[in-house]
């Protein structure tokens, strides 16, 4: 009878645990950038890591390794594929050299030498190999391949057979039906390493790879657009494999993740946790997170809060050296007085209801927005242009109609997105069109860009958008408008004057209104740390971004 008892426990426990296991996923990252024989490369490690603590937000068990050795290198493929096993999504991330022999694709370890074609299978790992063990997985087995650079040992590689190639880029592949196997740059094809903290490719991947809902395949569809965009159409990722019909998230879409119906009640809580916890996500005050989980302790986002709390506070212990330091230097290695400011602003629904008063009092038809905050990237001289930028007048000192400008992102190589909005035409207007917008995407180039087909010209001035504009019926005839900040991403210097005097002309009543609230403050909060601010500002001040602006500024 004991042993029968003890087959019942051991079956039933094997029935019970195998689901877990297909829910399971699991990732290996990759970041080989110290090498040994040629020329390192700055941002595979740095891509590595980043890529790893976004796995790792969506649910991935991530094994995570950098600037290995061949025999490291198979090793921990090798062991991976044993965790891919019964795994429902197994994800290999790499960042490195790569590169193409006699039409197979091999992957770089930082102790290779390769003097000759002959050593590359001794000395590299083979994407054959790498595949084989991600195609362990039940629903679905992704090599990702940052690794499509110009490769030094290519050009010094002795050829034992002359027609045996050494082509630049990699070569195309034909991976097993659960396996897609996605290129930073299309086969034959090198791509960029990037001037920022991350390559272009990645970047970009880190751009969408969270967004809830979006399908594996329109994730990859978006990188290829933003990478193009940001290349000049130079480098085109490439994904190669098929899949079935049945649509694979690596984040799931937000309905599905909510309970099934049920009583009022029991739907209440869950509701307000999720308004909350959208009005905070890209709060940059571990405060807050912590009152969030006071609050809401058995909230589905609260691991995530948990993990935002100990970042930020992570943030602000490696952050107390740059403080006292002479400017810091931005991804690229360039010191500007831009890039020492950590904090971002939050786009609270405040933030929201006063651009939709100021929209709705100059008549302009506001498209929907999303302002993209990334906390794991260092803010650069550009981020200063992320904000949504208005003017109580219009434009030629308020002969012609209203314009605001929306920056919604600004990419790691300058690349700007957002909308230009315009009122309704007047008596002085060149064009008599309705009030419109229109969506961009430029590049900003010694703090300005050019909005196309408008067209109009954006320059940053002291913290102002001073944009000019010519009539495309007689050139020499040119319009001009200043916009201010109504929100910025990045907190404005308190030194920072407008570049003209401030027009003297009130603005709709709506915006004027408020802009008298704001004025008056009655009083300051003391404190060393924003944490402590917080916490004086959260007995004083109703809201939680009220009080975070209080902890930001010192002042209610």
């Amino acid at each position: 009878m004991r042993f029968f008892g003890a087959a019942v426990l051991l079956v039933t426990s094997l029935l019970f645990t195998q689901p877990a296991l297909a829910q399971s996923r699991v990732a290996l990252v990759i970041g080989n950038g110290a090498y040994e024989k040629v020329p390192e490369l700055p941002n595979p490690t740095r891509d590595a890591a980043d890529i790893g603590r976004a796995l790792e937000r969506l649910d991935f068990k991530v094994t995570q390794v950098r600037n290995m050795t061949a025999q490291e290198m198979r090793k921990a493929v090798v062991e991976f594929g044993r965790s891919a096993e019964g795994a429902d999504l197994a994800v290999v991330f790499y960042a490195g050299h790569g590169m193409e022999v006699g039409g197979e694709n091999w992957l770089i370890p930082i102790s290779a030498e390769l003097r000759s074609d002959t050593d590359i299978e001794s000395e590299a790992i083979s994407l054959r190999s790498v595949s084989l063990q991600v195609s362990k997985a039940r629903k679905l087995g992704l090599v990702i391949l940052d690794a499509c650079r110009n490769n030094p040992f290519a050009a010094k590689m002795k050829r034992s057979i002359a027609t045996r190639a050494v082509a630049r880029g990699l070569a195309p592949t034909e991976p097993s039906d659960n396996v897609l196997i996605a290129y930073a740059a299309r086969d034959g094809t090198t791509a960029s390493d990037g001037d920022g903290r991350n390559s272009p490719f990645t970047a970009s991947l880190l751009r969408h790879i969270e967004t809830p809902g979006l399908e594996i395949s329109f994730l990859f569809r978006r990188v290829r657009d933003d990478v193009m965009a940001a290349t000049r159409r130079e480098q085109q990722p490439f994904v190669y494999g098929s899949l079935s019909k049945e649509e694979i998230y690596l984040k799931a879409p937000a309905a599905s993740a909510q309970a099934p119906a049920a009583s009022p009640p029991a739907a209440a809580a869950p509701a307000e946790d999720e308004k909350f916890w959208l009005a905070i996500q890209t709060s940059t005050v571990a405060a807050v997170f912590e009152e969030f989980l006071t609050k809401y302790p058995r909230s589905g986002h609260a691991a995530e809060a948990r993990q935002r709390i100990k970042d930020l506070k992570a943030s602000e212990l490696a952050a107390v050296p740059s403080v006292s330091a002479s400017p810091a230097s931005d991804a690229s290695g360039r010191q500007g007085p831009d890039t020492k400011a950590v904090v971002r602003n939050v786009f609270a629904p405040e933030d929201n209801q006063k651009v939709a008063a100021i929209a709705a009092a100059q008549q302009l038809k506001l498209p929907s927005f999303t302002i993209s905050s990334s906390r794991d990237v260092q803010p650069k001289s550009d981020s200063r242009f992320v904000g949504v930028w208005s003017n109580k007048r219009g434009w030629t000192n308020g002969k012609g109609r209203y314009a605001m400008l929306i920056v919604t992102e600004v990419s790691a190589t300058g690349l700007a997105k957002g909308y230009y909005l315009w009122g309704p035409p007047t008596k002085a207007s060149w064009v008599k069109d309705e009030a419109g917008y229109q969506s961009f995407a430029e590049y900003i180039t010694d703090n300005k860009f050019s909005i196309t087909g408008t067209p109009v010209t954006v320059r940053m001035e002291k913290n102002v958008l001073a944009l000019s504009s010519f009539r495309k019926e007689k050139p020499s005839e040119t319009a001009s408008i200043e916009l201010r900040p109504v929100w910025q991403l990045v907190p404005v210097p308190e030194d920072v004057e407008p570049s003209t005097k401030r027009e003297k002309a009130a603005q709709p009543h709506a915006v004027k209104k408020e802009n008298a609230a704001e004025s008056h403050v009655p009083g300051g909060v003391g404190g060393a740390s924003m944490e402590e601010r917080y916490r004086a500002c959260k007995k004083l001040v109703k809201g939680f971004a009220r009080r975070e602006a209080c902890a930001r500024t010192g002042v209610i």
